[in-house]
């Protein structure tokens, strides 16, 4: 099976690979950058820190990628490697990561607007049945936020594409869509492990949202851990260091085992 495959294969590079904890220590620290004013006091640089990490992430990212899949083949991974392989993709990974963010916002916008008409029906229906307009207003909360998951899943390895096929910052998203499409019930269950497990690494950061906001970890757990900020973001760096480093490492090798199973025609290669 594909995905357990893949499980193992990140982690089988990454026990051999240990350098690619050094990745996921950037990518970790950077992670971070949202909370720097709480420290600083400064708005305009926390802002201003997380529009570069942003800018610097795709450089981590294609270098990483390169990197892990040079771990899973068993060839070279030094940082020499990763510098090499980060900065041979970044421009077209950064304009793809632009075209993402826009395909993404474009479908929440649309689909919003889509919402706002049918809101107009729901507040004409709720005159004459209450329970009726809720349900359908429940109903349609529903099929927007899967509509936009369905369309993230469809073009999630653009990424990987730009990386690991080198394709273009188009070409990407029709690569991915393509293998989506050959792999739906694989990648849907890939997506939903993949997306626990991310989420589980970044408990201590969702720890250090709750504790910098109004309402405090004890305001949503049962009982209040009592750690303080200082003390959650190292821990979350950290946590985001190892969780950052395998998931890509798997995620990494999903992909290429799916191109495998779904090659590039000759001409598009």
């Amino acid at each position: 099976m594909v995905l357990v495959s893949a499980f193992k294969d990140g982690s089988a590079a990454l026990r051999a690979n240990p350098i690619l904890l050094v990745a996921g220590l950037l990518v970790g620290a950077g992670s971070q950058l949202q909370y720097v004013d709480q420290f600083i006091d400064s708005p305009v640089l926390s802002a201003g820190a997380s529009v570069a990490w942003l800018i610097v992430f795709p450089f981590v990212l294609g270098g990483f990628m390169g990197t892990a899949r040079a771990a899973i083949e068993g060839t070279d991974t030094s940082l020499s490697h990763f510098a090499t392989e980060a900065r041979a993709h970044y421009v077209r990974l950064l304009l793809a990561t632009v075209v993402f963010v826009l395909i993404v916002l474009g479908t929440v916008i649309g689909l919003g607007l889509v919402g706002l008409v049918l809101g107009v029906g729901l507040w004409a229906i709720s005159a004459i049945h209450e329970m009726a307009a809720f349900a359908a207003g429940v109903a349609a909360a529903l099929v927007w936020l899967v509509a936009i998951l369905v369309v993230v899943m469809f073009v999630q390895f653009y990424d990987a594409a730009v990386v690991l096929e080198k394709q273009t910052h188009t070409d990407c998203f029709r690569r991915s869509i393509g293998l989506v499409r050959s792999n739906v019930g694989s990648v849907v269950g890939f997506s939903l492990v993949w997306v626990l497990l991310v989420n589980a690494f970044r408990i201590p950061e969702y720890l250090v949202q709750l504790t910098v906001t109004d309402a405090g970890p004890g305001d949503v757990l049962p009982v209040d851990l009592g750690i303080p900020v200082a003390l959650l973001l190292p821990i979350g760096t950290v946590v985001s260091a190892v969780g950052f480093a395998y998931l890509y490492t798997v995620y990494t090798a999903y992909y290429l085992r799916l191109i495998n199973d779904s090659p590039l025609p000759t001409d598009a290669a």
